[in-house]
């Protein structure tokens, strides 16, 4: 049967036709995923930025920045200053950094503690003095740093706040009220999972800045761990002894924090250390205490009946 004389001229402009397309797809698919990265990044990660100047004020271009983390004693990172003396090393881990900057003709300058949080521009600026390289001036960076290259705000709530302010039930969801803004109506139980033990849902009452409960973002390491069904209520609750710490933007939110329109709760967890580390808990309920009264006091066997069960000592009488 012979074919159509413009039949193999259609097949094979739809067949380039046909292969441009899947070209076209698999690249925007390369970008999604590429693009998806760097905001993952940027939801678990912070950055140092600054400047490097000499005594008289003026630009120290081409000085080299070393980043090293002061927990592993590893340099992660090595950048060059641009022609204006600025640097920026974004994409860190959460951790304490010291940060190093070597130049020809000025002293070495050793920046210690520097804390880098998530989300977080830290900012740091350095100043050379005139020298040897083989001098160092060691200087112990600022705890508190203003954040001066982003309109975002937030509050950062530390691990070690995280595990010595005394909380119930050990839920971290107790600890966002700390943040400026932030009203809740949560119970005196604040139960894990999405469901509490006598059935209902466990809402989280959070309301940031005003905003409604029901518009908060809660993630872990920049996964989502908000209930999408209710979106009032958190699928995942990390141990206390597992965040690092967790950040609670209040609003001018940057875009990889653009999820909703209330509050965004960006939960950290900590990373291992080349030695091991351990840690345990115990609830403890005695009645040692318990805060008494003058009439339990003077009679303590008062409090219980003699099957065990508790009793109240009437108003206005003595036991």
């Amino acid at each position: 049967m012979a074919l159509h004389p413009g039949f193999a001229e259609k097949f094979d402009r739809g067949r380039k036709i046909m292969k441009k397309t899947w070209l076209a797809l698999f690249a925007a698919l390369t970008l999604t995923f590429c693009f998806s990265g760097i905001i993952l990044g940027q939801e678990t990660t912070g950055s140092i930025v600054g400047t490097v100047k000499d005594s008289a004020g003026a630009s120290v271009a081409g000085a080299t920045v070393t980043i090293t983390d002061q927990t592993k004693k590893v340099a992660v990172r090595t950048v060059t200053t641009t022609d204006d003396g600025t640097f920026s090393v974004p994409n860190l881990a959460i951790s304490t950094y010291s940060v190093t900057v070597e130049a020809p003709n000025f002293k070495r300058s050793v920046s210690t503690d520097v804390k880098v949080n998530v989300g977080e521009r830290r900012p740091l600026d350095v100043t050379l003095s005139a020298g040897r390289i083989d001098e160092t001036v060691t200087v112990t960076a600022d705890q508190v740093a203003v954040e001066l290259s982003t309109p975002t705000v937030g509050t950062v709530i530390s691990g070690q706040q995280v595990r010595e302010l005394p909380t119930n039930n050990r839920n971290f969801v107790q600890l966002v009220t700390l943040a400026p803004g932030v009203s809740n109506d949560l119970s005196d139980q604040v139960y894990v999972g999405t469901t509490n033990p006598s059935g209902q849902a466990n809402t989280v009452n959070i309301s940031v800045n005003g905003a409604r409960s029901s518009q908060n973002t809660y993630t872990v390491d920049g996964a989502d761990i908000t209930d999408r069904g209710s979106n009032i209520t958190i699928q995942a609750y990390p141990s206390f002894d597992s965040i690092g710490e967790f950040r609670v933007l209040r609003s001018l939110y940057p875009a990889e924090a653009g999820r909703s329109g209330g509050g965004q709760v960006n939960i950290i967890t900590r990373s291992g250390t080349n030695q091991f580390h351990g840690s345990a808990y115990e609830f403890i309920r005695n009645e040692a205490f318990n805060a008494n009264s003058v009439e339990i006091n003077s009679n303590p066997n008062a409090v219980r009946g003699s099957n065990g069960k508790a009793k109240r000592v009437p108003v206005g009488t003595s036991a």
